[in-house]
């Protein structure tokens, strides 16, 4: 038995024993926060490869295109709504903690789509997850409340969802500046950057992008947006229902029907679930159908079942810090799926550099 098939069974045999199926607690009460710490991971396992919830947040102008084409003045009304809504989210923020040292990070800035802007943050735990979630909404409003007469007609729509990483997701790394001939292997050179990033988040000669079904479904779903719904993602509305942060009460989530999202879910139906920004009101047309549910039960239990029969493609929810059974654990598929990049970049790098890596 050589050395990297040692580090692998104690790999299994760690998390096969801690990772409790969905609403049972581990038997050792150990939570995969812990387990992750002391029993799963080994010392030398990448940090870059642990399992990570992230929260995507998308605003996107709505009518700057048309805007842009047929004004010469232009300029000022399009660079205020990337200069402003950055602003009002880091103050909504930072008002919000109220300068809490509880460590949980702000969103960040993604990437710029056009006229959207993209956020990202890694989730620590379901208070979390609902503060992001109502700081955004306020940003949301305190933007649209600030415009002046000039943008008033410029109005912007919001999209919400979730990836899991490393699977099903990936983050793809790039040095900034980098020419092809420094990049000695592609693969190993990915590795390396994914470690030194993680080591130092704010290297600035670093950049990351995000791949996987869950980016492709969030992009979708924004197709969905208007000015007077949040669109959210299947997963993220099974988050958001599972609790909520006394300090702010739970959101306002609606579910309205579903319908298909183009090469999501093996074309079938998803569900069409929001939040109402503002002092928005439930379409007439939906109340007329008795279309719109606004119970969380119900909307749990909906998003629940669209979850279990779509596993493979929508992301398994694991939050760290979550400290609740039913979020404190990683699906066995997934682990596997993590051990499986390991093992495969292990692998490769003694073939490529002459190097075996000895476990302790």
């Amino acid at each position: 038995m050589d050395a990297r098939t040692t580090a692998t069974e104690r790999f299994i045999a760690a998390f096969s024993s801690t990772a409790s199926p969905p609403g049972e607690a581990a038997a050792d009460g150990l939570n995969l926060a812990d387990a992750c710490e002391r029993r799963v991971f080994p010392p030398e396992f990448p940090e870059g490869l642990k399992p990570r919830l992230r929260l995507f947040l998308s605003v996107d102008l709505v009518g700057s295109t048309p805007y842009k084409q047929m004004r010469q003045m232009w300029r000022p009304e399009i660079v205020s709504f990337y200069r402003n809504f950055d602003y009002i989210l880091q103050t909504q923020y930072r008002e919000f903690s109220g300068g809490l040292e509880d460590g949980l990070p702000a969103p960040e800035f993604w990437k710029s789509n056009g006229d959207e802007l993209l956020y990202v943050c890694e989730l620590h735990s379901l208070s979390h997850a609902h503060a992001l979630m109502h700081v955004w909404l306020a940003t949301l409003n305190e933007y649209r409340g600030s415009r002046d007469e000039a943008s008033k007609h410029l109005d912007v729509k919001s999209t919400a969802w979730m990836g899991l990483f490393p699977a099903p997701n990936a983050e793809i790394f790039f040095r900034r500046g980098a020419s092809q001939a420094e990049i000695k292997d592609p693969i190993l050179s990915q590795a390396e950057i994914r470690e030194e990033w993680y080591a130092n988040p704010a290297n600035p000669a670093i950049t990351r992008e995000f791949v996987g079904p869950s980016i492709d479904t969030g992009f979708r779903l924004t197709s969905w947006a208007s000015p007077d719904r949040m669109i959210v993602s299947v997963d993220l509305a099974f988050l958001l229902t599972g609790a909520y942060t006394r300090k702010v009460g739970p959101l306002r989530l609606h579910l309205s029907g579903k319908d298909k999202l183009k090469g999501v879910i093996d074309n079938q139906p998803y569900p069409t679930l929001w939040i109402p920004v503002g002092r928005s009101r439930i379409d007439p047309e939906d109340r007329r159908l008795g279309e719109v549910s606004t119970d969380r039960a119900t909307i749990r239990s909906y998003c629940e079942a669209i979850i279990e029969q779509n596993y493979k493609t929508i992301t398994p929810l694991y939050l760290a810090g979550a400290h609740h059974e039913d979020f404190d654990w990683v699906p066995p598929y997934v682990l596997t799926d993590i051990l499986r990049q390991w093992e495969e970049e292990r692998r490769y790098r003694e073939e490529v550099t002459g190097v075996v890596l000895i476990d302790d």
